[in-house]
């Protein structure tokens, strides 16, 4: 490989990741493109010297220490930037200089924690404990885990993806001309593309660092009758094998396990990111039971007696956020119900993995006093048990505890289908538990953070030519599968919400996009209009349909499109595939109509 080859390669694999970064450090996306442009033909002028290091290093060093010479850089500036994640963008600004690197270069800079260290010119052990402050500081800034973090870390590529990536050519000629600067050329962008990556720094290896620093207050006082009350609940109080049993009839359960070990973190089912949701429980006990069927059937019980009833609360709502923003790949949340009991009402989530083999979750949560009971059966196939079932069994959970938690027992329950619970991350709009596994990818889709639609609608196509401009409050949301190497750049799902002065004036627009849709394919000879659809609900009514436009003879590109109404909040979503990576029209109708259950998140 020449030396022009070589550092070709290294530039166009790696000027994505690098311009992310900077402007993770910096906030403001101009400052970033032109620094990191600068930084590359230093690079190319120094390549002899760096080559066999880490020219990446060299690269993001040099990016940083020239948005230092911009006069542009300022706080202020990323305030308008209003497609950009500002609130963390703020939290990581308010940072000293060295924790927002090591933070911005272990996630977007995909670097261990020495390699990071190093290059913010750290010993690693300072660095452990820099990062682990940090990443505890940006949690509580924010409100939200590590996980949640990062994901909007990654989020913050769509911001960049808008400025059009020189050559290795134009880099290497301007270095020699002694250029400081190149023209920025922006582009429009319908479909962003986020960089995956992740932290090295497990969350168990930040606990351990976190149990060396000064000791924490804990949350809550005990108070005498909530541990009288912990001290008389014991493994009597879990369900017992007969009662089990009802979820499969035609099977032989027995126990496998049960632990009342509170300093056990690892998760007993599918979703959960941690064990408890309680952050300091009193009394824990989680028992898993087994069928001898071919199905590799499976329940988990757990119990958490909390402090409070407020703590409790507080746990309950946790574990249910925990399914609901649940990313883990080719998972989806099929349906959800709600339990209804005179003493309150319990929660049951149905989620599939469609990895191999197909594999099906009945989630079900409930709360009593100061006692969050959650109960998981996992079954190979498609079909988990019946939920009256279920429902029964889960009550079952709360009544064998009520004796000795002085909480409120029944015997009446009616199930219910129920729309979705709302998703932590704009829960107008689709979650990622909602999208559709995608052929045999086995990678996690990402939403980025939602921004403005007022000017540009990212959904829209040449068909139905859809402006949301006149709605100042327009949002959009953008959704990739950025680990997945194998799909194109276009590859995507853009979904844009608004509400309209009246509900009138929402079904108006419905309407026109319909019939420029309908139209599109008899005034549009290139176009193809196909896989009509539609669908109503009593709270939102949708519709459906493919585009097929001809972009050279023989070339075509495919839209999926939808127009969903609830009220006067109107949203579009407009999926993007690519051959193989595509959906049924089946599978597509019903992400739309999710996105109609969405719409009662709407504000």
């Amino acid at each position: 490989m020449t030396r022009v080859d070589e550092f070709n390669s290294f530039y166009t694999s790696t000027f994505s990741q690098a311009l992310e970064v900077t402007y993770a450090v910096t906030g403001d996306r101009h400052v970033a493109f032109e620094s990191t442009v600068d930084a590359y033909r230093r690079a190319w002028r120094d390549w002899s010297k760096i080559r066999a290091g880490n020219p990446l290093a060299y690269v993001r060093n040099e990016a940083w220490k020239l948005t230092g010479l911009s006069r542009g850089t300022h706080p202020l500036r990323r305030k308008h930037e209003e497609d950009s994640d500002t609130q963390l963008l703020d939290a990581l600004g308010e940072m000293n200089v060295t924790d927002r690197r090591l933070i911005v270069l272990m996630t977007l800079g995909n670097t261990d924690l020495e390699e990071a260290s190093q290059e913010v010119n750290l010993p690693a052990e300072e660095g452990i404990e820099s990062v682990t402050n940090a990443l505890a500081t940006l949690e509580a800034k924010l409100g939200q885990s590590i996980d949640e973090i990062e994901r909007r870390m990654h989020g913050l590529g769509t911001a960049t993806d808008a400025f059009e990536e020189p050559t290795p050519a134009k880099i290497r000629k301007a270095a020699k001309r002694g250029r400081q600067r190149n023209t920025v050329i922006l582009v429009a962008a319908s479909v962003a593309l986020a960089i995956g990556g992740g932290f090295i720094v497990t969350e168990g290896d930040a606990l351990d660092s976190r149990a060396s620093l000064p000791y924490r207050e804990k949350i809550g006082a005990e108070r005498p009758d909530v541990v009288l009350d912990a001290e008389n609940i014991d493994t009597g109080n879990l369900l017992t094998l007969t009662q089990v049993g009802q979820l499969d009839p035609r099977s032989v359960w027995s126990v496998e396990n049960t632990d009342e070990n509170i300093d056990n973190t690892t998760p007993y089912a599918t979703c959960p990111v941690k064990r408890f949701a309680d952050t300091d429980p009193l009394k824990v006990l989680v028992r898993t039971y087994t069928a001898n069927g071919q199905d590799k059937e499976r329940v988990a019980q757990a119990i958490e007696v909390s402090r409070s009833t407020k703590i409790a609360d507080a746990a309950y709502r946790r574990l249910v956020r925990w399914y609901s923003d649940c990313q883990h790949p080719r998972v989806q949340l099929v349906d959800s119900y709600s339990v209804k009991r005179p003493a309150g009402d319990f929660q049951i989530l149905l989620l599939r993995s469609h990895s191999t083999p197909v594999r099906t979750f009945t989630v079900g949560f409930s709360h009593s006093g100061n006692v969050t009971s959650t109960l998981v059966h996992e079954v190979d196939g498609t079909v988990g048990p019946r939920i009256g079932a279920f429902a029964r069994t889960l009550n079952n959970a709360v009544s064998r505890l009520c004796a000795d938690t002085g909480g409120n027992c029944t015997d009446e329950i009616a199930v219910t289908r129920t729309e979705p619970p709302r998703t932590s991350q704009d829960p107008a709009f689709l979650g990622i538990v909602d999208l559709p596994p995608i052929a045999q990818i086995d990678r996690v889709w990402v939403g980025v953070e939602a921004f403005s639609a007022a000017k540009v609608n990212p959904a829209a196509t040449g068909c139905d030519r859809a402006d949301f401009s006149a709605i100042k409050t327009a949002k959009s949301k953008l959704f990739v599968i950025p680990q997945a190497r194998e799909l194109p750049k276009e590859f995507g799902v853009a979904e844009t919400i608004g509400r309209f002065p009246s509900e009138k004036l929402a079904k108006e627009f419905v309407k026109t996009i319909s019939d420029r849709v309908n139209e599109c394919g008899v005034k549009n000879l290139t176009a193809k209009v196909d896989q009509r659809d539609s669908f109503r609900t009593g709270q939102y009514s949708g519709k459906t349909w493919r585009i097929s436009l001809e972009v050279t003879k023989g070339q075509r590109i495919i839209f999926r499109g939808a127009i969903i109404r609830r009220g006067s909040d109107v949203a579009q979503v407009t999926f993007t595939p690519s051959g193989k990576f595509d959906v049924s029209s089946k599978v597509f109708k019903a992400v739309a109509a999710r996105a109609g259950a969405r719409l009662r998140f709407a504000e």
